[in-house]
């Protein structure tokens, strides 16, 4: 199965990467670092989640995420009800614009229980 082939119905994964600017001032870091280990701890109709943070080995460099968010959904229609729901939308409308970048990405879980 490839994507796009994956039914809405079928499992996915949810990745999400996180950079923040290494000197960002921690009036906004520890806000936005609190609030998505809330989203991650909660993850709204979501199987279930985990959060990461790189271990740091070259921060400065510009291809280097800070978090890493993975969460597993049993279905399409769950993934967007997470998209939709007030503490992820809360999230990126009061975070997004102290992160340097945000990439995602969704893939099909062949054979997920």
């Amino acid at each position: 199965m490839t994507t796009a082939d994956s039914p809405s119905s079928a499992a996915i994964r949810h990745v999400v990467h996180i950079r923040l600017d290494p000197a960002l001032d921690d009036s906004l870091r520890i806000p936005l670092e609190n609030d998505l280990r809330e989203l991650a701890a909660e993850h709204p109709h979501a199987l279930a989640a985990t959060l990461h943070r790189d271990l740091g080995r070259r921060p400065a460099a510009p291809v280097t995420a800070t978090w890493m968010v993975c969460m597993d959904f049993a279905s399409m229609a769950d993934f967007e009800a997470y998209l939709a729901h007030p503490l992820h939308a809360n999230f990126l409308k009061t975070h997004q614009p102290s992160m340097e970048f945000i990439t995602a990405i969704q893939a099909p879980l062949e054979g997920f229980a």
